[in-house]
């Protein structure tokens, strides 16, 4: 079976195709083997699907499954149109565990996803769990915690973040980003990722929550750039937050075959 190591701004998936239903997703030992292998943050697999284009299955490097990854999607479009030769208009329903996502290209290689779920805004109060000027817990497709700081460089986040994170306050588990404001409309975010255990070098469903914390605390509206330590991303939102989007890069870092 044909496997692709795909760069979503930083993001790192093995990307493969599993319509025939060769792959076990129970079966955590291969997948974390392969992230071990190829250095990544988890594993995307294309799957059919009779409500969209296609379903994502996400599992992260833990060998768990998750319902939702951003980035993720940008990353399985790519490769549905590059390498599984569905639908070839460009636009695509992706199916989830969290419902249908819409992506599209455009470029060949800069795709945009409606982002769709935003709920349990300010739920659990967080502000106790890090001293940070503002902070909100917020859902878009996935838990995640958004404090506003200064010199996030500085901050040690595998050592403040993981005790967050695996918090028993949050029933799941929580991701955890630290945002520094740099100008109007723009901001640098770092992201813990629980499943990961880590930081990623970006993280969709996190630039989204994060941009949606500063329309929220701050008032910003429209185009709102995120500097990631992968990349520049971008999320372009509404005042009712029923237009949200996530644009970024996708590149492949290499191909390569898995024995199955």
């Amino acid at each position: 079976m044909k496997l692709f190591k795909y760069s979503a701004t930083g993001n790192l998936f093995v990307v493969l195709d599993n319509r025939e239903g060769d792959l076990d997703p129970q079966n955590k030992g291969l997948w974390i083997s392969i992230c071990q292998k190829y250095e990544v943050d988890g594993v995307l697999l294309l799957e059919n699907s009779k409500v969209g284009n296609f379903k994502m299955r996400i599992i992260n490097s833990d060998g768990g499954e998750v319902s939702m990854c951003g980035n993720g999607i940008r990353a399985i479009t790519h490769f549905a149109y590059f390498h599984g030769e569905i639908n070839k208009k460009r636009n695509f329903k992706v199916e989830t565990e969290k419902g249908i996502y819409e992506s599209n290209f455009l470029k060949d290689n800069y795709l945009k996803v409606k982002m769709t779920e935003l709920y349990d805004v300010d739920k659990i109060k967080i502000n106790h769990l890090f001293n940070a000027e503002k902070s909100l817990y917020l859902n878009t497709g996935v838990p995640h915690c958004v404090f506003v700081t200064k010199n996030i460089d500085d901050i040690n986040i595998n050592k403040i973040a993981h005790p967050i994170s695996v918090n028993p306050i949050f029933k799941d588990g929580v991701n955890v980003n630290f945002v520094e404001i740099l100008g109007p409309n723009s901001i640098k975010i770092r992201t813990f990722e629980r499943g990961v255990y880590g930081e990623t070098y970006s993280c969709g469903t996190g630039a989204t929550a994060g941009a949606i914390a500063m329309a929220k605390l701050f008032g910003w509206v429209g185009e709102i750039n995120l500097l990631t330590k992968g990349g520049k991303l971008q999320v372009i939102l509404d005042k009712e937050f029923k237009d949200v989007y996530l644009c970024g890069d996708i590149e492949i870092l290499l191909s390569d075959e898995l024995n199955v």
